[in-house]
């Protein structure tokens, strides 16, 4: 079957469930802020160059990207701003699994619930467990 996922094949390996929808560099700024209370381009510029090489306009890009998309918030400090995560890395995650189970529903519709329910029926109770829905055994 044809896959209709528009992502890279390297983005959606990755084990990282922020870095398949963000991308890695994104993903690598979100761990800075979710890791600090907040941040300046300059202080996140530091950070990451302690694992590479990227040019603070490259991360100012990247934070200007995740302000946009309303993922950062920010207030003016000196001659630019510190920056601060809207919502917690759970929050996040649990944001956008909403927006997929939307977009599955609204998409698919009766044929979308039904292969989700199917799906998880064939769940092994170990993969349950992982999952964190199945029963524990006391």
């Amino acid at each position: 079957m044809t896959d209709f996922d528009r992502r890279s094949k390297r983005q959606r390996q990755s084990r990282d469930p922020v870095a398949r929808y963000l991308g890695k560099l994104q993903a690598a700024v979100m761990e800075i802020f979710w890791n600090r209370d907040s941040a300046t381009v300059r202080e996140v510029a530091d950070e990451l160059n302690k694992a590479r090489a990227l040019a603070y306009t490259t991360v100012l890009t990247l934070v200007s990207r995740l302000f946009a998309r309303e993922l950062l918030a920010r207030e003016p400090e000196g001659r630019g701003f510190r920056y601060r995560a809207t919502k917690s890395r759970e929050e996040f995650l649990a944001d956008l699994s909403d927006q997929l189970i939307d977009r599955l529903f609204a998409d698919f519709g009766a044929i979308g619930v039904t292969r989700v329910g199917e799906r998880l029926s064939e769940l092994s109770e170990q993969e349950k467990q992982r999952l964190g829905h199945g029963r524990k055994k006391a």
